[in-house]
């Protein structure tokens, strides 16, 4: 993946979060708060992604200066 489709689809996830994560298989139900904590959390906590993911993705956007 190239650094393009990243901007992307980062863009298109700062857009609609619920929506990329629904199109990924990622399932949030609606009474979690919308806020990026909330959603880690719950989805940590059902297993629908690892701790590992969660600290790439922190990297990822170190990387990336996104905050």
């Amino acid at each position: 993946m190239n650094v393009g489709n990243i901007i992307q689809m980062l863009n298109q996830f700062k857009q609609n979060p619920m929506q990329i994560l629904a199109q990924r298989g990622l399932n949030i139900p609606n009474n979690i708060s919308r806020d990026p904590q909330s959603i880690v959390q719950y989805m940590l906590n059902n297993g629908q992604i690892s701790q590992q993911q969660v600290n790439q993705a922190m990297e990822m956007a170190k990387r990336f200066n996104i905050r």
